[in-house]
């Protein structure tokens, strides 16, 4: 797939934060070597060396972006270690990211046809600080790959089996439940599940109510709005997990939860 440099979107996923200037300094790195690319943050506010978040964003995310868009992810807590640098392609887009699992979910989702380890010296000259790659190496790359480099020509193919893969929790299903755990905790306070509706975990004509720190939720909403103002309720959230919220209110301040902690789909 060819990408026109003059139009080219090069998103930006990391744990960066806004505080510091490391996400000023990615962009910048980007526009040196491509500066008619157009740059959108996704987010900047993945938590701190959160492989599996980064993961899950890169996954849902993507699609929204036109074709020939190439997505860099930056969560990178073993920069400067042995783990490659990879260049991958897939469902009509580019993704450049850590060989740490980042790329997990879009193997198991079949979106990625071929990735490459990043092995040309160009990207690797002497000044490449060891603690930024994501700057220094990785944002060269990008500029390359959008002013029309072949993903081949990074370095050799890596096998599907052989890159990182991480373990994502997911829905097991028991006798008349499904047993997930929290998976983040946005903005606005609402709690995201790791049980997905379809694919195989959560139908919703079959949800009775959902059991979360001691508490029991049976609203199972479209909206937030269609319960009153402070309270809890259970809907689909536009990505397709499980989400659970309250109305112009912090869900996980009112259930005191954290990632991590388990949940029970109760099913009819």
């Amino acid at each position: 797939m060819d990408i026109a440099s003059d139009h080219v979107i090069i998103t930006l996923t990391t744990d960066f934060g806004l505080q510091d200037p490391y996400a000023g300094q990615l962009k910048g790195a980007l526009l040196s070597g491509c500066p008619t690319a157009t740059i959108i943050d996704i987010t900047h506010a993945i938590p701190a060396w959160d492989v599996v978040t980064a993961a899950v964003t890169i996954r849902t995310s993507y699609a929204f972006f036109p074709s020939g868009s190439i997505h860099l992810v930056v969560v990178d807590p073993g920069v400067g270690g042995p783990r490659s640098i990879l260049v991958a392609e897939g469902d009509n887009h580019f993704f450049i990211a850590p060989d740490n699992g980042i790329l997990s979910l879009l193997v198991v989702d079949h979106k990625i046809e071929t990735i490459h380890r990043v092995e040309d010296p160009v990207f690797f000259p002497s000044s490449v600080s060891p603690t930024f790659h994501g700057r220094d190496v990785m944002a060269p790359v990008a500029a390359a790959l959008a002013n029309g480099r072949a993903v081949h020509d990074f370095g050799a193919t890596v096998s599907l089996q052989t890159i990182q893969l991480i373990i994502v929790p997911s829905a097991v299903p028991e006798a008349k439940s499904l047993r997930g755990q929290v998976q983040r905790i946005d903005h606005f306070g609402n709690v995201r599940t790791t049980i997905r509706v379809g694919r195989g975990h959560l139908e919703t004509a079959s949800f009775q109510s959902l059991e979360i720190s001691g508490r029991r939720i049976a609203t199972l909403a479209r909206t937030y709005s269609e319960v009153a103002s402070g309270a809890l309720l259970v809907l689909i959230d536009s990505s397709g997990y499980l989400e659970i919220a309250a109305n112009q209110a912090r869900a996980a301040e009112i259930l005191g939860c954290v990632p991590g902690d388990r949940i029970i789909v109760y099913l009819v």
